[in-house]
């Protein structure tokens, strides 16, 4: 049993839960309680290829970003009180780019020239994408960008000789700090250095995936395209982009949940009372302004960049059974092509 207990704690120092592979491997696991594939691909044309690259190597991209930079989170003391700024939103931005660099490769396939176009109406950029899927990500955008405002709202600066309580960075004139219990002292981790760079990520992937959808949803047709497979191929294209983002901002939503939540659990103790030479307890706790909240908000957001890199995970696990699908569909489709010629002679 002691032996376990210390492997335990072996591997715990070596993968902290506060690493987001960490959890996001156990969540992973518990994901295939549901085998069925969340990934489809187009049984035709020439974005499948694209789509298989975007689907694999795009979200372990993410995955070892998210994973990067929450390690870096734990090895690197944060001295200035603002240091984990762009660390916190990279999942999201990583994301981002994944979706653009796949959506300029898209961009770079053949267009029908001007005489074998098809005349369509205009359409949304949404025209393509799952409702469902938008108001998930639309609610966990919204969300981000709250606690990030939120944060930047409450901040404060502080004096030079102010009492700075939790994790205690050097002094930086900057609106870093919270106020504790109503000016008693002040905690750092708030503010626009904290959080401008989320919003700025946030606002980033909003126009990115906008621009993008809208630009497939547009893109000219071939004449003698049928209407069903356009609307396939595009529709998985979404889906499939809607995916990798929404696995970035779940992701980025925890770790910036995980920070906010760590800053308002601080407690402070007064009036010790010593037992011995070396050992006293404090009567009196004090805790910070949001601290009903903060605890529910630091756990939530350990499951959050867990679930952000299972989800990932099991999005590049599917895109590979979607593929080795889609191949089987085609070999099967030109046998029984074969069979059927070889019967009419």
């Amino acid at each position: 049993m002691n032996y376990l207990f210390l492997f335990v704690h072996a591997v715990q120092d070596l993968l902290p839960l506060e690493v987001a592979i960490t959890f996001g491997l156990i969540l992973f696991a518990l994901s295939w309680i549901s085998p069925r594939r969340i990934v489809s691909l187009p049984h035709t044309g020439q974005r499948t290829a694209t789509l298989i690259w975007t689907g694999v190597a795009g979200s372990l991209f993410v995955v070892v970003i998210a994973t990067v930079v929450s390690a870096l989170n734990v090895a690197i003391y944060d001295t200035s009180g603002f240091d984990g700024w762009w660390r916190r939103p990279a999942p999201l931005v990583a994301a981002t780019l994944v979706v653009a660099v796949a959506a300029v490769v898209l961009q770079r396939m053949p267009l029908p020239a001007p005489g074998e176009r098809t005349i369509v109406p205009r359409r949304h950029w949404y025209a393509f994408a799952s409702r469902t899927l938008l108001w998930i990500s639309g609610i966990t955008a919204t969300l981000l960008a709250l606690t990030a405002c939120w944060q930047i709202s409450i901040a404060t600066t502080a004096p030079v000789d102010g009492k700075v309580f939790g994790s205690v960075p050097e002094y930086s004139e900057l609106p870093i700090y919270m106020r504790f219990n109503s000016g008693f002292g002040y905690l750092s981790g708030a503010g626009w250095p904290n959080h401008l760079g989320t919003l700025v990520a946030l606002a980033l992937a909003c126009a990115v995936f906008v621009t993008v959808l809208r630009s497939d949803a547009n893109r000219p047709l071939f004449a003698r395209s049928t209407a069903s497979s356009v609307r396939s191929e595009r529709e998985l294209t979404a889906r499939l982009f809607t995916f990798i983002l929404l696995g970035g901002l779940v992701t980025t939503l925890g770790a910036v949940w995980m920070h906010t939540g760590s800053a308002g659990t601080a407690l402070v103790g007064l009036d010790e009372r010593w037992v011995s030479e070396n050992a006293s307890f404090p009567r009196i706790l004090i805790a910070g302004g949001y601290d009903v909240i903060a605890r529910p908000m630091n756990l939530l957001g350990y499951a959050l960049q867990a679930g952000g890199v299972a989800f990932l995970l099991r999005l590049a696990v599917d895109t590979v059974r979607a593929a080795r699908a889609t191949r089987r569909s085609r070999l099967e489709a030109s046998e029984s092509e074969s069979l059927t010629a070889g019967s009419g002679r």
